[in-house]
């Protein structure tokens, strides 16, 4: 697009040289009003990819932290569940230390 608007600029500027009077000064304002467009247009992008930056990166952390904590419940299940398995069916006490209930045999992959 950058390469657009330059050549549309490269455009007018010859159409001036070749212009004289009320037509020159229209041709000069139109290529200095494009020139503002675009510095605002770029400025506004760049604000735009700052900021959509900034989101991504909060829900890269927000995404970090779930995963940690959906991490952290799926382990709580599998203790629970191999405490059932390896105690006979007991449930676990309500928080995961596991002080008893020693494992017995290691399993081979």
């Amino acid at each position: 697009m950058s390469d657009r608007l330059s050549g549309a600029l490269d455009d007018l500027r010859q159409a001036a040289e070749s212009a004289s009077g009320d037509v020159r000064t229209r041709i000069d304002s139109a290529v200095e009003q494009i020139r503002e467009a675009s510095s605002g247009a770029q400025a506004r992008a760049q604000e735009g990819a700052t900021e959509l930056r900034g989101q991504l990166d909060s829900v890269r952390d927000w995404v970090q932290s779930a995963t940690a904590d959906l991490l952290d419940e799926l382990q709580k299940e599998i203790d629970k569940r191999r405490q059932q398995l390896t105690g006979g069916g007991t449930p676990p006490p309500s928080d995961s230390g596991g002080s008893s209930g020693g494992s017995s045999g290691g399993s081979a992959a």
